[in-house]
């Protein structure tokens, strides 16, 4: 994973090279944390190219930006190409390869079979491609959205194009401004609908698409898509088995190349513990793995991570954060997570990627999207119980169910009528395409309520849900309930969030590659494929992949209730280990200054959550940094601000 950045400029303008080289030096050098091994840039007739590199594969000769001497075809690129091994064999006849990188391999393909290679690849990747012999620009992003990519058009024929939104500020070319709706989006869904993100006048390429610029026209094409609405094989457990073991092993193996070591992040469930196994098998027992431990008790997991360790004999070690470290980390979240959040979770795994890279490893395995893939959600859970529900909708009895997803709630005349106001909206559509959704962002969309008037009124007519379904391809409506809840899952919080607010920055942030073999093309496929009873079985969550993990991990880890990873909030912010920031932004005048939310209701619910035994709502800590995270991405990214201090004689500049 690395860093690139550059822009394009239309025919005669390409006599203002130092213009173009100021500007193509500063885009490189603000993504340095992302590639700190190496910052280059070349100058060419009609594109600026620049890159950052983090140095995984092909350390001596995989420099970027790569040129094809042949065409001028010239490419930079963050990510993986995992299977590049096999696809240079297959252009071997038809390439000269100078290098042993899988960068030279999109050279190749792209020479080869054009941009319609990237069905071909398996892997995670963002990537520009210039063609000099018709002053193309051509980009691509991964199936799932690992990798970012965004762009600007611009007046004047240009488009602008980085792996994070600072690099096009830092260009120029781009005035940093929120933008409105996606704001509102986020406080919704979680994440801005792609391509909509939190800056005006900046687009985020969605995943699975590939871009095309020429002569000031941009177009983007789909490639792939997750498909969840196929015909389910017979439900043959052992052969599911069988070859549920091929695609994760085969999806482990490809993810274990790279010419430094790899190590992997162990949370202590059963995603982490699965793959922490397999990778252990194949490394032949010397598996290093890491962890995050909370000084607070009601977050910790140290015990379950402890014991897969020890069966597994992993070299483990564990970074210890309290209340106060991780108020002390959220500005380095949301600067480079570039969004505003409602949860604290990515500061965790900011610290953990630093911890990481601390001891001298560039490239883990993580578990992310076992969950959207095998149904591992409560989110699904639930999504059954309503669906039943709702074909009796009176019933008193129905909606009882949900107290096994949620022990905590109360059987109480009162409670029981909260229980049937919260969880039964949209009861009466139970085959309306949000159903599954309607829940959770019903509940987020309670941070609407704290928005300034000036603000909403600005937005009023952005509905968050219906920009989201506008996305959506209108087969799925046609799909079972809980693979339209997938699609969503995935095309919002797995995509939007998960892989990018929590993944790919949080990671990047310290210079550290996360892969995700659950994420792998035939793994995803291959899950769209085994009925929903073998991976939701009742309320038994993912159970085919526990079914496989029996004997791989400890028995603990396969009994243990799902236990959701969260981060402390109030105690970070308002509590009395909060950091000075908290308190200078989180001020009735600071949030009246930036003029997103209502300066007098922060201030009471600030208040709220700061008195002792306060009780903590997940509507009001949510809330809270909603606004916490809002007032620092104006402080990091809005003017007046701190001037970065970019060292720009670092890049590396060539001219062809």
């Amino acid at each position: 994973m690395c860093g690139i950045a550059g822009f394009t400029f239309p025919a005669g303008a390409d006599t203002a090279p130092a213009l173009h080289a100021d500007r193509l030096r500063r885009m490189t050098a603000s993504l340095k944390h992302r590639g700190p091994d190496a910052q280059r840039a070349l100058l060419l007739a009609g594109a600026a190219l620049g890159h950052a590199r983090l140095s995984i594969v092909d350390l001596a000769s995989g420099h970027q930006p790569m040129r094809d001497e042949a065409t001028g075809l010239t490419v930079v690129f963050n990510g993986e190409i995992f299977n590049h091994v096999e696809l240079r064999e297959q252009l071997a006849g038809a390439y000269a390869f100078r290098t042993r990188s899988d960068t030279e391999v999109i050279l190749a393909a792209f020479l080869t079979w054009g941009i319609d290679c990237v069905r071909r690849f398996e892997g995670q990747w963002a990537f520009a491609l210039w063609d000099p012999r018709d002053r193309t620009l051509w980009m691509s992003r991964d199936r799932v959205g690992i990798c970012p990519l965004f762009y600007a058009t611009l007046p004047g024929g240009h488009l602008a194009f980085a792996s994070e939104a600072k690099a096009l500020f830092a260009s120029g070319l781009v005035t940093p401004a929120l933008d409105a709706r996606g704001l509102k989006q986020t406080f919704q869904l979680w994440a801005p609908v792609a391509p909509r993100t939190s800056f005006q006048g900046v687009s985020l390429l969605p995943p699975a698409h590939t871009a095309k610029w020429r002569d000031g026209a941009l177009t983007l094409q789909r490639y792939w898509d997750l498909d969840f609405g196929v015909t389910p094989d017979a439900p043959d457990a052992p052969r599911l088995l069988e070859e549920l073991g091929a695609v994760l092993d085969r999806a482990v193996r490809l993810r274990l190349r790279a010419d430094v070591p790899v190590a992997a992040y162990l949370s202590g469930g059963l995603d982490s513990s699965l793959l922490c196994a397999l990778a252990q098998e194949q490394l032949g027992g010397t598996l290093r793995t890491f962890s995050v431990g909370f000084a607070h008790a009601k977050f910790d997991e140290r015990t379950h991570q402890a014991t897969v360790a020890e069966q597994l004999r992993t070299e483990h070690r564990v970074v210890e954060l309290r209340d106060g470290d991780i108020g002390a980390l959220v500005p380095g979240v949301i600067f480079h997570a570039e969004q505003a959040m409602m949860r604290s979770a990515p500061a965790p795994f900011l610290r953990l990627s630093g911890w990481v890279r601390d001891h001298g490893i560039k490239v883990v395995l993580t578990g992310e999207g076992s969950d959207e893939m095998f149904l591992g959600y409560d989110l699904f859970k639930e999504t059954q119980v309503r669906q039943f529900w709702a074909r009796q909708p009176a019933s008193k009895y129905r909606p009882m169910l949900l107290r096994r997803l949620y022990p905590t709630l109360s059987v109480s005349q009162q409670s029981v009528e909260l229980l049937r106001e919260f969880f039964g909206q949209g009861l009466e559509s139970p085959d309306a395409l949000a159903f599954s959704h309607l829940v959770r962002w019903g509940n987020s969309g309670r941070i609407l309520r704290f928005l300034a008037p000036e603000f909403a009124a600005k937005v009023a007519d952005e509905d968050p849900v219906a920009s989201v379904l506008a996305t959506v391809p209108g087969a799925v409506a046609g799909w079972r309930p809980l693979a339209r809840a997938q699609y969503l899952e995935a095309r919002t919080l797995l995509s939007g969030y998960l892989l990018s607010a929590q993944g790919d920055r949080m990671l990047l942030g310290n210079a550290v590659e996360g892969r995700f073999p659950f994420l792998d093309t035939g793994v995803m496929e291959f899950a769209a494929r085994v009925p929903e009873r073998l991976r939701l079985r009742g309320l038994d969550e993912k159970h085919l992949l526990k079914r496989f993990a029996r004997g791989r991990v400890p028995p603990s880890i396969l009994e243990r209730s799902k236990f959701p990873y969260r981060a402390p909030i109030a105690g970070a912010l308002v509590g009395p280990e909060a950091p000075a920031w908290a308190r200078e932004l989180l001020a009735p005048e600071a949030v009246a200054a930036t003029g997103v939310f209502d300066a007098r209701k922060v201030e009471r619910l600030v208040a709220k959550l700061r008195a002792p035994n306060a009780a903590e709502s997940e509507a009001d800590t949510m809330a809270l940094f909603a606004v916490a995270s809002t007032q620092l991405l104006a402080h990091h990214f809005l003017p007046p601000r701190p001037v970065p201090q970019t060292d720009v004689d670092a890049v590396q500049l060539e001219a062809a």
